[in-house]
């Protein structure tokens, strides 16, 4: 690469005349030292040059290709057609009748925390957990669930339980016939719980009517567990117009920040090995390879959404700056806990700026209208406009992009705020224009929060939400 950067570089241009002589020369080998014995040393020089570049750039290309399809073989590329090229049984994701895109967002469930962990813990946690969901999924109409990280606290699971409690989670979509995606935390990251499994248990055993697969959750970065995690992948999603060969309109990426231990290993003190917290570089490297080929594939700007569990550092940025409660409504009860981060046992960080090419990679993405995380249980329900410069972030511009923070969903896990989950809407008509609506629905049907992300939001005004608490904790 830096011969190639070099030679970018360079003054050397090539006249057309140059180029005859290259394709003269080269096109009879027994000619060739002929030809250039006939030339001057200047344009002897330049044909050297050119015919050496010429099989530099073939054998990178070649290299490249050979590359792009062993990536292929793993999922890696676009498949962008309807249907996902057969993978899935039904025909995939697209806008509805109504024109519009809902989603629900589900975040921090933590199923399976044993009653000795503190007081409402236990199965009857889990129990309450999916009375949310229920009533979240019986107020909103939506067009997919998202997962969104921490589905469960999975230290405290047995290797050989955990898909039940997948299989608990999942049950209420599985009864509504309802698709959905997950990516993972670092609570679902643990000496006894396997990621991989988890999505591969999803993806062959949530059914729907008719045996229909509903789970969209896979891996489609190949790499060490411990370095790239698991719920890297992304979802089309096409225009409702269109028949059967339809319009792709929009894409739902969806990133593993990892975190956690790492599964069935210890170190030499016989203590778990912690997984590092941060979207790792060889995903963002995949994320902007495969953003392109969409690209160039369309022709066209695609307009996307991101999920991911763990914030990146910016959110952080932002909060400390002072959040304005009306501009950025929501729950703000806690310092924010983000991305590349290094603790030790005395629950001390130190940011190291590891997510720093994920960072860029979202803010270089043109259309995308938002990040959602969680993480966060006390950080709630508001959303940023990353356009000012942040200090001690970098980058600092973060070019209007909207970073969003989800609900606390479950009855485990830290936190006595009322339940609930986060609700997205695209209309088919504004996504050109990046525009969205999210609010966040309650556990008691209530609706909190609701804002417009666009070109205004960050100015806009919007009333103060109301700080609630779950009823019998």
């Amino acid at each position: 690469m830096a011969f190639l950067e070099s030679a970018r570089r360079s003054s050397f241009t090539f006249t057309s005349s140059t180029r005859e002589d290259v394709h003269n020369a080269t096109t009879s080998l027994p000619s060739l030292l002929t030809h250039l014995c006939l030339l001057s040393t200047a344009r002897r020089s330049a044909i050297v040059f050119a015919f050496v570049f010429g099989i530099t750039i073939t054998a990178v290309m070649k290299r490249e290709h050979l590359l792009w399809l062993a990536a292929s073989t793993a999922g890696a590329t676009p498949l962008l057609q309807f249907g996902q090229g057969g993978t899935f049984d039904y025909p995939g994701l697209r806008f509805g009748a109504d024109k519009k895109f809902a989603i629900t967002v589900f975040s921090d469930l933590h199923f399976g925390e044993p009653s000795w962990t503190g007081a409402g813990k236990g199965p009857d946690a889990d129990l309450k957990t999916i009375e949310v969901m229920n009533s979240v999924l019986d107020n909103e109409h939506s067009n997919l669930v998202v997962l969104n990280g921490d589905l469960t606290s999975c230290e405290f699971i047995a290797s050989d339980n955990f898909t039940a409690s997948i299989d608990q989670i999942t049950a209420p979509l599985v009864e509504r016939n309802m698709p959905f995606a997950a990516t993972f935390g670092n609570h679902d990251m643990s000496k006894t719980c396997n990621t991989r499994t988890m999505s591969e248990h999803m993806w062959n055993n949530a059914k729907g009517r008719d045996g229909k697969k509903l789970s969209f959750t896979t891996s489609s970065v190949p790499g060490p567990y411990e370095q790239v995690g698991t719920s890297n992948y992304y979802i089309p999603v096409y225009a409702s117009t269109g028949g059967g060969n339809p319009q792709l309109s929009m894409m739902l990426w969806f990133f593993d920040s990892k975190g956690g231990r790492d599964f069935q290993k210890v170190d030499t003190n016989g203590e778990d090995v912690p997984v590092a917290d941060w979207v790792d570089d060889k995903v963002t490297s995949w994320f902007r390879l495969t953003s392109d080929a969409v690209h160039q594939q369309q022709g066209r700007i695609i307009p996307s959404l991101v999920f991911v569990h763990i914030p990146v550092h910016s959110t952080r940025a932002y909060q400390d700056k002072g959040r304005d409660p009306t501009t950025a409504p929501g729950l703000n009860e806690e310092l924010i806990g983000h991305q590349g981060d290094v603790c030790d046992g005395n629950n001390k960080c130190d940011y190291t700026g590891a997510d720093t090419p994920f960072m860029k990679a979202l803010v270089e993405t043109e259309g995308l209208m938002g990040v959602f995380s969680g993480h966060d249980h006390g950080v709630e329900s508001w959303c940023m406009k990353w356009s000012k410069d942040l200090l001690n972030n970098s980058p600092a511009n973060g070019n209007g992009l909207n970073l969003c923070f989800n609900r606390h969903s479950g009855y485990g896990g830290y936190s006595d705020w009322a339940r609930g989950a986060r609700q997205i809407v695209i209309e088919e008509a504004k996504l050109g224009a990046n525009e969205l609506q999210t609010w966040i629905r309650l556990e008691d049907s209530s609706v909190s929060g609701q804002v417009t992300l666009n070109s205004t939001y960050g100015t806009d005004r919007y009333p103060t939400v109301a700080k609630l608490k779950s009823v019998g904790l």
